[in-house]
């Protein structure tokens, strides 16, 4: 599957197990700062490290929210148990994914109808400050990417959360939207509540 901006298409899931589809985030660490760069960031109040979060928000078919799941240790799976973080990854080391999350569609709680996949970075950086941010959707069964997407372009220089993709129920099966749009906790201190904006399926 091929999807520019804004496209809709069918999520074609193994249907395997628990037709299980992962969404994935990787970055690379940060260089090494110098004297020079640790205090930079300590007057602009920013880590040397670059921490990205990877996030999940479920809505009801009235695109009222249900629940998130993130790397918040309190917040790493939700109630049904389908929905489920890999675990905090602080500063990008590894190869592959650095976060995931993983969502068993087939005893999915039949109340969700709407899965957001988003990123946001923790440390007080914009994307334009990190080494190869990058994002994918996958088929967790045999792995291959449904939809991938960097998000150092121009348009995150200055952002610090990108919205990634939507999962949604319709007429019987689970369509894909890339969505592809950037956020600024500093123009959208409630910035969980702009995401339902991202739901109206056109």
């Amino acid at each position: 599957m091929t999807l520019i901006k804004g496209d809709h298409g069918a999520l074609n899931v193994t249907q395997e197990a628990r037709h299980r589809i992962l969404a994935g985030l990787g970055w690379d660490p940060a260089g090494k700062a110098g004297l020079g760069g640790k205090v930079g960031a300590a007057l602009e109040r920013k880590q040397t490290h670059h921490d990205l979060d990877l996030f999940c928000f479920t809505f009801d078919s009235h695109n009222n929210f249900i629940s998130e799941v993130s790397a918040d240790h309190s917040m790493n799976i939700d109630p049904s148990g389908k929905i489920y973080h890999s675990g905090d990854n602080e500063e990008g080391f590894g190869e592959g994914d650095d976060e995931q999350i993983s969502v068993e569609l087939k005893e999915l709680d039949p109340n969700i109808y709407h899965i957001l996949f988003t990123v946001k970075i923790q440390t007080g950086h914009s994307f334009g400050e990190v080494a190869a941010p990058a994002m994918r959707l996958a088929d967790g069964f045999s792995n291959d990417d449904f939809l991938k997407a960097s998000i150092d372009d121009e348009d995150g220089q200055n952002k610090d959360i990108f919205v990634f993709a939507h999962t949604y129920r319709s007429g019987g099966e689970w369509r894909l939207h890339h969505v592809g749009e950037y956020l600024s906790t500093a123009d959208h201190q409630s910035w969980r509540e702009e995401l339902s904006r991202f739901l109206t399926v056109k």
